[in-house]
């Protein structure tokens, strides 16, 4: 984290928007540093920069808040405070993981409060991604899967995902990417993400060798990336579709070398 806490704003009302940035522009140490209106403009936003505070309103068409939550990358996610309207079941599964949120409508206090959290958030060697807290407050509310236990004698072709009396068996070959979040992993298929509590280890077991480590918690299905970008610092972004850009870190850099030639 630099001096300054570098702060994105998403939400689809541009009077909102407004509203956030003149209420953050008195807010001492705070440099806006992008505005989205969507929040696939937000992913992207966030593949290009850093950014250590995101406000992040949950009612969008397309790609809601939780959506973007959901499928950005854990290593590139910063610390969030959702804007809601009033929703009691949303405020008690915030609450109950210690993600921040802002009631519609709020004054300038409360975003001043929400920045100092997250700056103390930001300094404490607990927080290893803002996606941790924010994906269990999300699998309280949409009720998280479980990865079926048991030895594997062989690497499946489908992965069977428990959420409750029902077992989704999802193809390996429509998986496109897997993030570890806490004790959750994304597993990411097509448009459908599913939130399932295991390990990065017990996962990486049912993979077949096409799923490579990209960075210290992201997967990706090495047949799905389209093109590679270089970027600075030995890093580079792998193109999926579906306008999907992952960061493979200089660590694991040779993960992917085939791919670029």
């Amino acid at each position: 984290m630099t001096d300054k806490l570098r702060v994105l704003v998403v939400d689809d009302e541009p009077l909102a928007l407004e509203y956030m940035e003149r209420l953050l522009c008195d807010v001492d140490g705070v440099e806006i540093v992008a505005r989205c209106r969507s929040g696939r403009e937000a992913l992207a936003e966030l593949q290009n920069q850093a950014v250590d505070l995101m406000f992040l309103d949950i009612q969008m068409p397309g790609l809601n808040g939780l959506d973007v939550v959901k499928r950005c990358q854990s290593d590139v996610m910063p610390a969030v405070v959702f804007a809601t309207a009033y929703d009691e079941y949303a405020v008690r599964a915030f609450e109950a993981n210690a993600v921040d949120y802002l009631l519609k409508p709020f004054e300038s206090e409360r975003v001043v409060e929400a920045v100092s959290r997250a700056k103390d958030r930001l300094l404490s060697v607990a927080l290893q991604s803002g996606k941790e807290a924010a994906v269990a407050a999300i699998a309280g509310l949409e009720g998280g899967s479980e990865l079926l236990a048991g030895e594997v004698q062989e690497r499946p072709a489908r992965l069977p995902i428990k959420d409750g009396p029902h077992t989704h068996l999802v193809e390996l070959e429509t998986i496109d990417w897997i993030d570890a979040a806490g004790d959750y992993m994304c597993v990411h298929a097509g448009n459908q993400t599913y939130i399932l509590r295991s390990t990065m280890k017990e996962l990486e077991k049912k993979l077949s060798s096409q799923f490579v480590r990209i960075h210290r918690s992201t997967i990706v299905n090495l047949h799905k990336v389209r093109s590679v970008d270089a970027i600075p610092k030995g890093e580079c972004l792998l193109h999926l579709d579906d306008e999907v850009s992952l960061k493979v870190s200089r660590n694991y850099r040779s993960a992917v070398q085939d791919l670029m030639g």
